[in-house]
């Protein structure tokens, strides 16, 4: 991964590369890099934890897809120029809660596009193993 793949990014993708290229490819197009590390996440609300957690969510964040895909859309990206999020072990989670991850996929797709529709570059990466899903490689 570098940074020139890195600038192509939208929406929601898949990767087999490891975090670490994902991350030093964003720290030297100074974007902003969250990571997840879903590997104790197996339903909706350990997940909604997780983002709570990872981006820094507002107290008023209510737990809910609905308040999640808000705050993301909202989200302060302080002038930078991308934001790439990449989502590690997404697999059980996927497997455990398949309906409940969809939702998650449509969410952070969301906010993608909210992201964009803003000017600022990037998307989200699912890293690593899980179900097959119908998402360009990245």
């Amino acid at each position: 991964m570098n940074a020139q793949a890195l600038r192509a990014l939208s929406g929601v993708r898949l990767t087999l590369g490891p975090v670490e290229d994902i991350e030093s490819a964003a720290e030297s197009l100074g974007w902003r890099c969250v990571v997840l590390d879903g590997a104790e996440v197996e339903d909706r609300d350990g997940f909604l934890d997780l983002c709570d957690e990872a981006f820094g969510l507002p107290e008023w964040f209510g737990m809910s897809w609905e308040a999640l895909e808000e705050c993301l859309a909202d989200l302060d990206h302080g002038g930078i120029g991308g934001v790439v999020m990449v989502w590690s072990s997404w697999g059980e989670f996927a497997e455990a809660e398949p309906a409940d991850f969809a939702v998650a996929l449509d969410v952070l797709a969301g906010a993608a596009r909210a992201w964009a529709a803003d000017g600022v570059a990037g998307g989200v990466v699912l890293q690593g193993d899980g179900p097959a899903l119908d998402l360009e490689l990245f």
